[in-house]
């Protein structure tokens, strides 16, 4: 018996002795329906007083509310001990890799978001949103970096141990995020936004001269701001693209790793600025 169950149980119990005492029914009713609850309208159908389709309905769905809230916690408490049989140094390197999962995962939802409101941007508050998003996504491209950071310097922290245990796949883990194709990435991704947020904050300090005066300076200026921005988003694409290429050919050579890698990552290209979009 789980504690919403003791709960719905002591709730429907107090309810039906009030009753009990209010409508003159038997003082042992309650203790039964404190065993089993569906005794209630079993009872005031045999005493045929009080409103039995109310008992009925409140009855029923006391037990399905209390059901669902017990299968809800007896999954989690089984998500949240399904580890617990291992060994504390394995396990502490899930909870790692898990860190790692989770903040990629979380990093592509962003740059999804900053795909859809980069397309076109003609208005101030365009620019003030997208400027605050690039912003987050730079803390979560740093935070993404500490945690494969705490995980790897883990994995070599405790390499002897793993050998024993032969878990090859912690080995691999780590030599997956210490390739120079995803640090090569890591690196690149940083520059695209350093660019794409100078690009953007020239735009958002001078944007009536841009978008009101056409001033021939500050869309030279733009020009020039969004040139050396393309060009550093091409150069990201092309290391995206090797990153990609890397993953898929490691993860078929090690398949072992697959469960341990943040899943499947973005193939399509950056989706660009476009300045014509004014």
């Amino acid at each position: 018996m789980g504690i919403a169950y003791s709960v719905f149980c002591i709730a429907l119990t107090l309810a039906f002795t009030l009753t009990c005492f209010r409508r003159r029914y038997p003082k042992w009713w309650p203790v039964v329906v404190l065993a089993f609850p569906l005794a209630a309208p079993a009872f005031v159908f045999k005493s045929k007083k009080g409103n039995l389709g109310t008992w009925v309905a409140l009855t029923l769905a006391g037990v399905a509310i209390a059901a669902g809230i017990e299968i809800w916690l007896y999954k989690e408490y089984k998500e949240k001990n399904k580890y617990s049989h291992l060994p504390p140094v394995v396990r502490e390197m899930i909870r790692l890799n898990e860190d790692v999962k989770n903040s990629t995962i979380a990093l592509y939802q962003a740059s999804g978001k900053l795909d859809s409101l980069g397309l076109a941007m003609s208005r101030i508050g365009d620019l003030t949103t997208t400027l605050g998003l690039i912003g987050e996504m730079r803390e979560m491209i740093l935070e993404n970096q500490a945690a494969i950071d705490r995980l790897v310097g883990y994995i070599e922290d405790h390499g002897d141990f793993i050998q024993r245990q032969n878990l090859g796949w912690a080995f691999w883990i780590s030599k997956f995020y210490k390739d120079r194709n995803v640090t090569l990435h890591h690196e690149s991704r940083l520059r695209y936004f350093n660019a794409y947020e100078d690009m953007l904050q020239y735009t958002y300090d001078n944007f009536d001269n841009i978008m009101e005066l056409q001033s021939s300076a500050h869309m030279a200026n733009y020009d020039a701001y969004y040139m050396r921005y393309r060009g550093v988003a091409d150069m990201h694409n092309r290391f995206n693209k090797k990153r990609i290429a890397f993953q898929k050919s490691f993860v078929k050579e090690h398949p072992e790793v697959m469960p341990f890698l943040p899943g499947a990552h973005h193939l399509e290209p950056f989706k660009f600025w476009d300045k014509f979009s004014f």
